[in-house]
């Protein structure tokens, strides 16, 4: 009964065929559709986190009202950087945002160009601190959207390897040191308050430099 049971399963999943007839044979698929069978179960997990990750907002928004508590993630590696920094494509509002040019090199760079893409397809608007140095400076010779603006902070230290973006409820830290990529989501709202005040307050003693493609 037990081995019955088992062909049963393996029959349901694609590893046999089975013959009916006076006697009931089994015989086993060819091995090259197994990786068939492995990318169509990748596909299916993919789907499966591209739908959880859509809920775990909404269920993240309605434990922190339900709790009065800040609602925390956390993310490593590249993957995690990219799902962190995707999390801002759902946003309501403009996106506020600190980064280190000298540190967009690499696999972040190629991650945050995909990013930008998206962010231009969905229109959303975006504004930027740099530290007023040469790789910032150097990173603004591509100017090119209306749906980015940046300014230059003369008192803003660079080289701090971060980037920081406040959008929503929410304040994301982005590590962007490749040894150690650590991607932090807080959902607040008096801390977002709080971290856009500040936004705001050297926003306007920075100098304006109207678009760029970041």
């Amino acid at each position: 009964g037990n081995v019955y049971n088992v062909l049963e399963e393996l029959e349901k999943i694609g590893l046999i065929t089975t013959y009916k007839g006076k006697q009931q044979q089994y015989e086993a698929i060819d091995p090259a559709r197994l990786k068939k069978l492995l990318d169509k179960k990748k596909d299916d997990l993919n789907r499966l986190k591209a739908d959880f990750n859509v809920s775990l907002s909404q269920l993240s928004s309605a434990f922190n009202l339900s709790t009065g508590r800040p609602a925390i993630q956390v993310f490593e590696g590249y993957d995690g950087f990219e799902e962190a920094l995707n999390d801002s494509l759902s946003s309501k509002t403009e996106i506020l945002t600190y980064f280190d040019p000298a540190a967009v090199t690499g696999k972040i760079a190629e991650i945050n160009k995909k990013y930008v893409q998206k962010r231009r397809v969905k229109g959303i608007v975006k504004r930027i601190i740099l530290p007023d140095n040469k790789e910032a400076k150097s990173l603004l010779e591509e100017i090119g959207t209306e749906l980015t603006k940046v300014r230059l902070a003369n008192n803003f230290s660079g080289h701090f390897m971060t980037a920081m973006e406040i959008y929503d409820n929410k304040v994301t830290f982005l590590t962007l040191d490749p040894n150690k990529i650590i991607s932090v989501i807080l959902e607040d709202q008096n801390i977002a308050k709080l971290q856009r005040a500040q936004f705001e307050a050297l926003w306007g003693s920075a100098e304006d430099l109207g678009g760029s493609p970041l």
